[in-house]
């Protein structure tokens, strides 16, 4: 069965003739399915089967200056959309914000992929985990079908560190997560690379990954995408 690798560039690359060459070196017939998650101001401009976006505001117009909305996103083709990225909830957003984000993307027919794992250490233990994750979705999928929505477990202190989680650890994780609120897919991400991808991907439970820094390097991320 396909998994689901979702490139997540956050502000890269510098320029839209560079974002167009990355997407141009990534595979369209990849062994998984492969969305492409490109800064906002690109996502016209690339050319790609699947294109998501990395944030949205939760309001379809108004006065809102330097936000999007998922409608617009929608009018634009866009598939997906990742919401509660920790680097995100960093700067402000709240699990109120992230809430509101959902319920506006399901209206709006786009694919929600809900990041939890803000306010994990490396020293907790999977109950203790489970605990910080529990009180994230509790809030986040309030009145939300969860049923819709695909789940991206990145433990902050793995993403951009180098140091990932163990797949067991992210495995037990994504059962917790697919039994208490039956969502479809959990991913991992979180210092995900070419040399430690199989690893998570073998995982029974875990529908796929979450790339950050790799999936800038079109050799290793497609050596990923086809594992």
């Amino acid at each position: 069965m396909k998994k689901l690798i979702i490139a997540n560039w956050k502000l890269n690359p510098t320029t839209l003739k560079d974002a167009q060459k990355l997407a141009a070196s990534i595979s369209v017939k990849a062994k998984n399915k492969v969305v492409l998650c490109p800064p906002t101001v690109y996502l016209s401009r690339i050319d790609y089967p699947n294109l998501g976006a990395q944030d949205c505001f939760w309001q379809d117009k108004g006065p809102f200056t330097g936000q999007v909305s998922p409608i617009q996103l929608q009018s634009m083709g866009i598939k997906y959309c990742i919401v509660g990225h920790s680097e995100k909830r960093a700067v402000g957003d709240t699990d109120e914000m992230v809430n509101l984000k959902l319920k506006t993307l399901i209206q709006n027919g786009l694919t929600s992929i809900l990041c939890v794992g803000f306010g994990t250490t490396v020293e907790q233990d999977d109950l203790e985990v489970t605990d910080v994750l529990k009180n994230q979705l509790d809030a986040d999928l309030a009145g939300v079908d969860s049923s819709k929505i695909i789940v991206a477990y990145e433990p902050v202190w793995a993403i951009g560190t180098g140091k990932n989680a163990t797949p067991e650890h992210a495995e037990k994780v994504a059962i917790f997560v697919k039994t208490k609120y039956g969502a479809p897919k959990v991913l991992y991400g979180g210092s995900v690379n070419a040399g430690n991808a199989k690893e998570f991907l073998d995982q029974p439970n875990i529908g796929g990954l979450l790339v950050g820094g790799a999936s800038l390097i079109a050799k290793d991320f497609n050596q990923i995408i086809n594992l």
